[in-house]
C-alpha cells in the first residue's frame, strides 16, 4: 500500500478510520433501510485471528430487541459521544465534527492507503470506500495524571449509523482486508516511508467487536524497520446498526475500557437500555 508523495491518505485520518473513518461528509446509508434480519454475529469471521474471543469489559448487545433498519441522525449520535469526564481516567475535548465519514465517493488515485494490496481485494477496498453513513467524531485527550495508561496522545471516538445489515457488512470487510493485506508500505511527503502491519482480534463486546492492532515502523530504501513505533490499538464495536470506534491507544486494556464505556453510552442513550 503505497501512497503517492503529496497525496493525503484519507483512510488514515480517523480511523476511523479508521482507517475506519474516511474524510468526508455523507449522511445516508448507501443502501438505506434494507428489510430483513441482520446476519449472524461476526465473531470468528474471515480476517479475525483464529483463536478464542478475548474478554473485555462486558456491554450487552441490542440485536435481539432493536429495529435492524433504524438509523440515527448526527444530532442523535453526537449526544451519545463520550464527554471528557466520561473517558476512563478523565480527559478533555480538543476537536469534534460531524459528517467526516467517507466524504469522497471513490478510492483515491493510486489506491490510497491500500495501494499495495493484492489485486484480489480491490473490490473489497472499493466497497469500503462506497459506504455512507451519518457520522460524528470527537477527539479527547486523557488527563495528564492518567496518560501513562493509554499513551498520552489524542483519542478519537467515531460513531456511525447504518442498518444492522450494512454495519455487519462493514465490519466483515475490514476483517477481510486485514486478513488479505496485513502489511502495507506508505511513502511520506518527506522522510522515509512507513510500514504498517494490521491484525484483527475478536472480543466479546456489544453485538460484535474486534481489536485492530497496527504496528508502524519507519524504513528507508536500504534498511527496513529502522525505528519500531510500537503497536497501536483501535476497537470497533457494533451495537445494532451503530458502529463505535475508539482508537489510537498504546495500551490494549485502556483501549478496551474506553470502547466499553463508549458502547455503554450508545446503548443507554440511543437504545434506551440500562
Amino acid at each position: 500500500m503505497r501512497i503517492r508523495r503529496g497525496v493525503a491518505a484519507c483512510a488514515a485520518l480517523v480511523a476511523a478510520g479508521l482507517p475506519a473513518a474516511g474524510c468526508g461528509s455523507g449522511t445516508e446509508d448507501e443502501r438505506g433501510g434494507t428489510a430483513g434480519e441482520a446476519s449472524e454475529s461476526g465473531r470468528g469471521r474471515p480476517g479475525a485471528e483464529a483463536k478464542p474471543a478475548t474478554s473485555a469489559p462486558r456491554v450487552p448487545g441490542v440485536d435481539a430487541s432493536a429495529d435492524p433498519n433504524r438509523l440515527f441522525t448526527e444530532t442523535q449520535l453526537a449526544k451519545a459521544l463520550l464527554d471528557g469526564d466520561e473517558l476512563p481516567g478523565g480527559g478533555r475535548e480538543v476537536w469534534s465534527a460531524r459528517g467526516t465519514f467517507n466524504q469522497v465517493a471513490r478510492v483515491p488515485d493510486g489506491g490510497g492507503l491500500w495501494a499495495d494490496c493484492p489485486a484480489a481485494v480491490t473490490g473489497d477496498i472499493a466497497e469500503l470506500w462506497a459506504f455512507r453513513a451519518p457520522s460524528v467524531v470527537r477527539h479527547l485527550i486523557p488527563d495528564d495524571r492518567k496518560a501513562a495508561a493509554g499513551g498520552g496522545g489524542i483519542r478519537p471516538e467515531v460513531l456511525l449509523s447504518m442498518t444492522r445489515e450494512r454495519a455487519d457488512r462493514y465490519l466483515d470487510l475490514r476483517r477481510a482486508l486485514y486478513k488479505s493485506c496485513p502489511r502495507t508500505a506508505v511513502d511520506a511527503e518527506a522522510g522515509p516511508p512507513h510500514t504498517y502491519r494490521y491484525t484483527a482480534e475478536d472480543v466479546e463486546l456489544g453485538d460484535d467487536a474486534f481489536v485492530e492492532t497496527s504496528q508502524s515502523k519507519d524504513a528507508d530504501a536500504e534498511q527496513e524497520n529502522v525505528a519500531d513505533k510500537g503497536p497501536s490499538y483501535q476497537v470497533y464495536v457494533r451495537l445494532g446498526g451503530v458502529i463505535v470506534t475508539s482508537g489510537d491507544w498504546k495500551d490494549r486494556d485502556a483501549a478496551l475500557a474506553a470502547a466499553a464505556k463508549a458502547a455503554e453510552k450508545v446503548r443507554t442513550q440511543l437504545y434506551a437500555k440500562p
